[in-house]
């Protein structure tokens, strides 16, 4: 789903999107299959080339407990705080590499603004809400049951299997009998 961003008004323009409205089913359904979805995004314009997009992704996804192996929804509940810029063309002998970055703003309520690119004035919207998503579902996600057994203690996979016995120098003189 790619948008215009030359065809934003000045005061923004808010995006919804659920199962329901079915613009994003088929770009997000390997991550959260059959589970409901809610996405709410506002893009506003900052100047005539730089762009926030604000909102929330509220979802779930199917994944398996990396500690007990149970089948479990893992839930996403993310907050977008995004500024646009135009892609910054550099042949390949520039100096400088590029990197997506993090700024960190005094005006705004969130202290993690990212930032992306878009190019010839298009932003795909689908990719974006896909990558958000799936940025937020942990390496080794674990469910609800495992997280009450073992919150006090903390998990590793490295198990002792038991505590080794010193043997005793002393305990090779017990079979010698003098005469």
């Amino acid at each position: 789903m790619k948008i215009r961003l030359n065809e934003i008004p000045e005061e923004g323009r808010n995006y919804t999107f659920n199962r329901q409205t079915a613009e994003l089913n088929s770009v997000l359904q390997d991550l959260v299959k059959n589970n409901p979805y809610s996405i709410n995004l506002d893009i506003r314009p900052l100047n005539t080339k730089d762009f926030t997009i604000t909102g929330s992704v509220v979802t779930k996804t199917p994944e398996q407990c990396s500690r007990c192996a149970e089948d479990f929804d893992f839930v996403v509940n993310k907050q977008i705080h995004e500024i646009l810029i135009p892609n910054q063309e550099s042949d390949r002998t520039g100096k400088y590499a590029k990197t997506s970055s993090t700024l960190v703003t005094s005006d705004s309520n969130e202290t993690n603004v990212s930032v992306s690119e878009y190019s010839k004035q298009q932003f795909d919207l689908g990719e974006f809400v896909h990558e958000a998503i799936a940025l937020e579902v942990p390496f080794n996600p674990y469910c609800v049951n495992c997280e009450k057994q073992n919150n006090a203690k903390p998990f590793i996979y490295d198990e002792k299997m038991g505590e080794e016995v010193k043997p005793n120098p002393f305990q090779a003189l017990k079979g010698i009998k003098l005469n």
